[in-house]
C-alpha cells in the first residue's frame, strides 16, 4: 500500500457610516493646475468605495441576505451551507441559501421565502441572460462559485483514490469545467442591474509547485504569478482571469485561492484516510515538499468572513498560516489516527505511475500564507496541521 478573492441612494445606516468614514479619512486634493483631474479621480474612488459598501449591505427590497452557491453538492459547498446555517444573520438580515443546480435551460425562477431553495444555472450558456434567470440573480447579494471538475479523479488504476495521470482529455475537461462556466457567470453578474459580491474559486496552485525544503520562500497574495510554471498554475491564471467581466465599481470580486481542504467527507484526505488507517501511510518522495492546507470548517468560516468584510477583494489565500511539509503532514496524520507511517512512496514510483500530475501534485509543493485574511481580522480555529486533521476527523463536513 502507498500514501498518496452616479452614487446610489443611502439605504442603511451601515452603508452611510462606512461611506462617511471612508470620505472623512481622505484628504481633499490640493487645488493645482491638475486639480480637475485629481478631483475627478478622488470622486471616482469615493464612488467605488461607497458602491462596494452598498453591495455588502444587502438588497434593500429583500428581507433576506441571499447567497447563491454553485457546486453546492460538493465538499466545499456542503461545508459552506453547514456554516451558513449556523449564522443567525448576515449584514443584519436572515440568510437565504440558493443551491444553484446545473441545467441545460434556464427559465423564470421566483425564489421562495425559505432559508434554503434551489434554482437552475447553465454553465454552458453563451449569453448572460441564459446563464441564470436575471430576476433570480438580481435577488442574490452574493454568488459563491465552487463548481469544477476534480483535478485528479477519473478512470485509471488508482483513479478511485483520487490520484491518476493527466491525459490530454482529462486536462481539457478540467479547463472546460472551470474557465468557461466562470466567464459565463461573470458576464451574467456584470449584466445584472443590482450589485453582487462574487466569490470565485481558484487554487494555491497558481503559485507553482517548486516550494521544496525548509529554505523555500512563502507566497502571499502579492506574489507575482504571471510566470509561475505548471499545468495548475496556468489553469489557475486562466480561471482567475475569467472573473474579470464581473469586476466593476458596482460589484466586489474575490478570488478564493484554496489550499488543500481537509475533510473526511471528501477531497484528498478522504482518499488517504483508509490507507493511513490500515497502516499504509508514509512520506511521498523526499517529504520536504510544502503542503498548504485548511480544515473544511475554517475554509467555510473564511468564506463567510469574506462575505461580511467589504474591504476584501481580489485574490485571497484560503489556507492555514502554518503550512507544513509532506513529512510533517504524514507524521501528524499518523499520530491523529494512532497508526504507523513507515511505508514511503519513492519519487521514481510517483513519476512512473502518475507523470505530470504526480510531479506537480504529489512531489511538488506550495507554501502559501493567508496575509489578507489575517490582516482583515480572521481567526483560525485550526491553524496547525494537527488541529486541522483533528477538526477533519471530528466534523461532519
Amino acid at each position: 500500500m502507498r500514501s498518496a478573492a452616479m452614487l446610489f441612494t443611502l439605504v442603511s445606516c451601515g452603508a452611510s457610516t462606512r461611506f462617511a468614514l471612508a470620505f472623512a479619512s481622505r484628504k481633499a486634493p490640493t487645488k493645482t493646475a491638475s486639480s480637475t483631474f485629481l478631483s475627478a479621480s478622488f470622486m471616482q474612488e469615493m464612488t467605488q468605495n461607497f458602491q462596494r459598501s452598498f453591495s455588502t449591505a444587502g438588497k434593500s427590497d429583500s428581507k433576506f441576505y441571499t447567497i447563491g452557491i454553485t457546486g453546492s453538492s460538493g465538499m466545499l459547498g456542503i461545508a459552506l451551507i453547514d456554516e451558513l446555517t449556523k449564522q443567525e444573520k448576515m449584514i443584519g438580515k436572515p440568510i437565504r441559501i440558493v443551491k444553484l443546480s446545473r441545467s441545460d435551460s434556464v427559465a423564470y425562477t421566483k425564489l421562495d421565502d425559505k432559508p434554503l431553495v434551489t434554482a437552475p444555472w447553465n454553465p454552458k450558456a453563451t449569453t448572460p441572460h441564459s446563464v441564470i434567470d436575471p430576476s433570480a440573480l438580481a435577488d442574490m447579494d452574493a454568488v459563491v462559485h465552487l463548481a469544477g471538475e476534480n483535478v485528479a479523479t477519473g478512470p485509471g488504476p488508482l483513479g478511485f483514490l483520487g490520484i491518476r495521470p493527466w491525459t490530454n482529455a482529462k486536462k481539457e475537461e478540467i479547463v472546460n469545467s472551470r474557465v468557461g462556466p466562470t466567464k459565463s457567470l461573470a458576464k451574467a453578474i456584470a449584466a445584472c442591474d443590482t450589485p453582487t459580491t462574487f466569490l470565485a474559486a481558484s487554487g494555491v496552485g497558481v503559485y507553482g509547485c517548486d516550494f521544496i525544503g525548509k529554505s523555500a520562500q512563502s507566497a502571499d497574495e502579492s506574489f507575482d504569478v504571471s510566470t509561475t510554471s505548471g499545468f495548475l498554475a496556468q489553469l489557475s491564471r486562466n480561471w482567475e482571469a475569467a472573473t474579470a467581466d464581473a469586476a466593476s465599481s458596482k460589484n466586489r470580486v474575490v478570488v478564493l485561492r484554496n489550499g488543500v481542504v481537509l475533510s473526511k467527507k471528501g477531497g484528498a484526505l478522504a482518499k488517504l484516510y483508509p490507507i493511513f488507517f490500515l497502516g499504509g501511510g508514509g512520506n511521498v518522495g523526499s517529504g520536504q515538499q510544502y503542503f498548504s492546507f485548511i480544515s473544511a470548517r475554517d475554509a467555510a468560516r473564511a468564506y463567510v468572513h469574506i462575505m461580511n468584510t467589504s474591504s476584501l477583494s481580489g485574490p485571497v489565500n484560503i489556507c492555514s498560516p502554518d503550512p507544513c511539509t509532506n513529512a510533517e503532514f504524514t507524521s501528524a496524520f499518523g499520530k491523529v489516527l494512532k497508526r504507523p507511517t513507515i511505508l514511503p512512496l519513492p519519487s521514481f514510483v510517483v513519476s512512473a505511475l502518475f507523470g505530470e500530475m504526480g510531479d506537480e501534485m504529489l512531489l511538488g509543493g506550495v507554501k502559501a500564507l493567508p496575509n489578507k485574511l489575517l490582516k482583515s481580522g480572521f481567526k483560525f480555529e485550526s491553524p496547525t496541521i494537527t488541529e486541522a486533521l483533528e477538526s477533519a476527523m471530528k466534523e461532519e463536513i
